[in-house]
């Protein structure tokens, strides 16, 4: 066959033609690398000039950039292995085509001596696709970096295969001291058990898993983490990996926390004048008692001092062999007794003692309920009782129902001890009660309507205990009843509400794992349920309670 790159020789003719029309470059060589034959496509790349035959394949590579050094024909007549190389040859048009060079050694091809078959392949467009490639890599990887958010990844086996910058900046671990280790051999000050059960739960469920609250401690400073773990899927029969996205949530912390300081002083604040006035109505009956007891003792004194002076006097007389008793200090004796109306006293001096034990006794609760209400508490959770932490944010907040509605108490006597912060928990049942007294002061306005119904409720369902606060106010209306839970939505008039009562009140509901929601029916009033599990996470039922 003849053609543009010279006779075909000994080779078979439809031999030939097939190596003539395969798209892809292919050129022999003989023993001193000469050219015997290359098909079209090779010679479209190397020899626009003119018949490579009988050429150097120096002459014609070369000219088209092909460099000499590491020579993969010459490694394949020194007997070496097939190797490999890339070249690029410059278009008239300006840019480039990207060539892969490969060799084999061809037996009998040049007089029966071996020759080289030179193969060429255009990888223009995959040289292309692997810049573009790279290009949305480091797009990503950019990207990924410049996200203030951790991320983190796991391959199955729980070895970290990414940890970006912010997660660098955080832990205190550079990606080069991260990558590739195992996640819990790595030393970042974490609380292992909350984040090691989160994964192994995404892994279990195949759900992302959200944990709040993870301490860090480093160099005697104590930070708050939140994660999500979030499942990766993996080929059947691995273990899926985890990807790890997380932030730094001690500034929320702490203003969640100032927040609800500012909350807790502002009830505080509140509740202040109502207190006042409620220890006042039980101290009037000290003072009151006080006063009576003090002008009945000095009338029993009188009386005794007659006693005294008419049983010295019939002493005299006794021994004299007189008079026993002269009728001038029987009436003495008399007049005291009149004066002193010792049936009264027997009567009234109980009562007076027992209505001023109760006054003190009211006193005492009032004051211990306060001080249970304003406390700070701790941050580790124990068992408290849930019937006694309501009792107490009604004592406290009575003041602000008691001229708007009766109170109706539902507890049920055997509710078990629950888990959590009795200080959040309390503050939690004092914003429901404000809440519902608030609605129902709408609905008596000046205070001569009809007076509402405050009912607190408690019981036992399953594993949890359900709280519930209801009134008898005018509802909610449909058009924010979607936004009651949300911070700093507030309906009442300036000065009347924050907006932070009910959207705190669900951010520690959330915390303790449980769940609050309303029921409102428009004209008769709504119905606040929170419901508590019963133990801590992890802790099997009543393992803490004391």
């Amino acid at each position: 066959m003849t053609g543009p790159c010279g006779p075909a020789g000994g080779v078979d003719a439809s031999l030939a033609r097939v190596f003539d029309v395969v798209p892809d470059g292919l050129c022999i060589l003989s023993a001193d690398l000469t050219v015997l034959r290359m098909n079209r496509a090779m010679a479209g790349w190397f020899a626009e000039g003119g018949d490579p035959e009988g050429r150097s394949c120096r002459e014609v590579l070369a000219a088209k950039g092909c460099s000499c050094r590491e020579c993969p024909a010459e490694a394949a007549m020194a007997g070496h292995a097939c190797s490999m190389k890339e070249m690029t040859v410059p278009l008239p048009g300006g840019g480039a085509r990207y060539l892969e060079l490969s060799t084999m050694r061809l037996p009998g091809v040049d007089g029966g001596r071996d020759g080289v078959l030179l193969f060429a392949r255009d990888v223009s467009v995959r040289k292309a696709a692997e810049r573009e490639l790279r290009q949305a890599n480091q797009d990503i990887e950019q990207l990924l970096s410049s996200i203030g958010s951790i991320m983190i990844s796991l391959d199955g086996n729980g070895a970290v295969t990414r940890w970006n910058r912010a997660a660098a900046e955080m832990l205190g671990l550079s990606g080069h001291q991260a990558l590739g280790r195992a996640l819990f051999d790595l030393d970042v000050g974490w609380d292992w058990a909350p984040v090691r059960e989160a994964i192994e739960a995404c892994r279990r469920t195949g759900e992302a898993v959200r944990v709040d609250e993870i301490r860090r401690r480093m160099a005697g400073k104590e930070r708050f983490f939140g994660l999500t773990a979030n499942p990766v899927p993996s080929p059947e029969g691995q273990s899926p990996g985890v990807l790890i996205l997380g932030r730094d949530i001690t500034g929320i912390k702490v203003r969640e926390a100032m927040a609800s300081h500012e909350i807790k002083m502002q009830s505080i604040g509140r509740l202040a004048a109502g207190i006042a006035h409620e220890i006042n109505t039980p101290i009037q009956y000290v003072s009151y008692n006080a006063g009576f007891l003090e002008g009945a003792f000095a009338d029993l004194m009188r009386l005794v001092e007659a006693y005294r002076q008419a049983f010295a006097t019939l002493g005299r007389n006794e021994d004299e062999g007189g008079e026993r008793l002269p009728p001038e200090l029987r009436r003495i004796v008399e007049d005291a007794e009149a004066e002193a109306d010792l049936e009264y006293l027997a009567v009234e001096i109980p009562a007076a003692v027992a209505n001023s034990r109760k006054g003190i006794r009211q006193v005492a609760d009032i004051v211990r309920a306060m001080r249970q209400f304003s406390h700070p508490g701790g941050r580790e959770k124990t068992f408290f009782d849930i019937n006694a932490a309501l009792k107490d944010a009604l004592l406290v907040s009575r003041n602000e129902w008691k001229d708007t509605a009766g109170l109706v108490t539902e507890l049920d006597p055997d509710l078990p001890p629950v888990c959590g912060l009795p200080q959040e928990i309390g503050q939690v049942f004092l914003n429901l009660i404000l809440n519902a007294a608030q609605a129902m002061e709408e609905t008596r306005g000046d205070k001569t309507g009809i007076l509402g119904t405050l009912t607190a409720r408690t019981a036992r369902q399953g594993d949890t205990v359900a709280v519930s606060v209801a009134d008898t106010g005018p509802g909610i209306p449909d058009a924010v009843r979607g936004r009651v839970f949300d911070p700093f939505f507030t309906t009442k008039e300036v000065g009347k509400g924050t907006g932070q009562g009910l959207s705190l009140a669900y951010a520690v509901v959330e915390r303790h794992g449980g769940e609050i929601f309303f029921e409102t029916t428009p004209g008769e009033g709504t119905v606040f349920t929170v419901r508590l599990p019963i133990d801590c996470p992890g802790e099997q039922d009543g393992s803490n309670t004391e």
